[in-house]
C-alpha cells in the first residue's frame, strides 16, 4: 500500500512539496521502502519505536518545513490533482481544507474503509490540509485520551481517536474551513480480523465524550441527534421491548434487526453460509458497540447510542 501512495505522490500535478513518512515501528520493511523512494521523490523518513498515530504525526510535523501541512495515510492513493486542488482551496483566509475520500473499490461484508463526501465534522487525517501557522495557533493535535477521559491502550494509540476532530472544530468555529470535492483520495478497502473489528467497536465508547467536547457533532454525525448510525436502532427497539415484557414486539424487533443485517450481508456476499456468518458477526458487533456507547454515555454524562 505504501508503494502505491508514494507513486501517487510522485505523480502530483502540484510539484512544490516534500514528503515526510513516519515509520512508527513497522516490521514489514515499509521504512526501507520509503527511504529507497528518495531516489525519485523528495521523501524524508522519520523512525519511531511505536509511539502511536498522534505522536507519530507530531514528529512528522516537526521534521517538515512547508507552510501547509497535508495529511494522508499509507493505505490511501491520492488522485494526481489532489494537492493542486487542495492548495487552491486555501484562498480567502481559509486555514483548513478537507478533501473528498472515496473507497478504492466496492465494500464487501465485514470490510472497512473511509469515505467522506461532504464536510462531515470529523476532519479525518487521511485527507486534510492545514496552514502550519493556524495549526500551531490552534495547539495542534491534543492528547484526546486525557481530554476525553479514557485510556486508549496500545491499539487505540495506534489508531488515534478524536484529536483530528477537536483540532478541526477549533478552526471550523472561526469559519476558516473549506471542503474541496475535487481534492480526491482513494482509501483502501480491507477485511480486518474479527478481533480488530471488536476492538474498533469497543472504541466507540469514547464517542459520547467526544460529542461532549464537540456538540456540533450531534448535527453532522448523529441520527436524530442521538444515534450513531441507524442500523442499530432495531436492536435498541428489540432490547427495549424485551425489557418491558412485550415479547411480540421484541420478536418483531429481532426480525427487523436481523433482516436489515441480512439484506446488507447478501449485497456483499452471495454465498449463503458466509453471509450467515457475517450477519452473526455484524449483530455481535452491534451489541459490543451499543454496550460501549452506553458505558461511555454514563462515563461522559452525555447520551449517544
Amino acid at each position: 500500500m505504501l508503494a502505491a501512495l508514494l507513486k501517487a505522490l510522485a505523480a502530483q500535478s502540484y510539484r512544490d512539496f516534500e514528503v515526510v513518512v513516519v515509520d512508527d515501528g513497522s516490521t514489514d520493511g515499509s521504512g526501507n521502502e520509503a527511504k529507497a523512494a528518495s531516489a525519485w521523490l523528495p521523501v524524508r523518513v522519520v523512525r519511531t519505536d511505536g509511539v502511536g498515530a498522534v505522536e507519530a504525526r507530531k514528529r512528522g510535523i516537526a521534521a517538515s518545513e512547508g507552510a501547509i501541512l497535508a495529511f494522508t495515510d499509507s493505505d490511501c492513493v491520492p488522485d494526481p490533482l489532489w494537492l493542486e486542488c487542495a492548495v487552491a482551496g486555501f484562498a480567502d483566509g481559509v486555514d483548513l481544507v478537507q478533501g473528498r475520500t472515496e473507497a478504492a473499490r466496492s465494500v464487501g461484508l465485514l470490510e472497512r474503509t473511509v469515505w467522506v463526501t461532504r464536510e462531515d465534522g470529523l476532519y479525518a487525517t487521511c485527507n486534510v490540509l492545514y496552514r502550519r501557522d493556524a495549526f500551531e495557533r490552534a495547539g495542534g493535535f491534543d492528547d484526546a485520551g486525557t481530554l476525553l477521559g479514557f485510556r486508549p491502550g496500545a491499539f487505540g494509540r495506534g489508531l488515534g481517536f478524536g484529536e483530528d476532530v477537536m483540532l478541526g472544530w477549533k478552526l471550523a468555529r472561526q469559519g476558516r474551513t473549506r471542503f474541496v470535492p475535487e481534492a480526491i483520495v482513494r482509501h483502501e478497502v480491507v477485511r480486518p480480523p474479527t478481533t480488530e473489528l471488536v476492538r474498533r467497536a469497543w472504541m466507540a465508547g469514547a464517542f459520547p465524550a467526544l460529542v461532549r467536547q464537540v456538540p456540533e457533532l450531534r448535527k453532522t454525525q448523529l441520527q436524530d441527534r442521538v444515534f450513531l448510525g441507524r442500523r442499530r436502532i432495531p436492536m435498541y427497539a428489540t432490547i427495549a421491548a424485551a425489557l418491558l415484557g412485550y415479547r411480540g414486539l421484541a420478536l418483531l424487533g429481532l426480525v427487523w434487526w436481523v433482516g436489515l443485517r441480512s439484506r446488507d450481508a447478501l449485497r456483499g456476499e452471495r454465498v449463503p453460509v458466509k453471509a450467515a456468518r457475517g450477519v452473526a458477526v455484524e449483530c455481535a458487533l452491534d451489541v459490543v458497540t451499543a454496550a460501549a456507547l452506553v458505558a461511555g454515555s454514563v462515563r461522559a454524562r452525555n447520551v449517544v447510542l
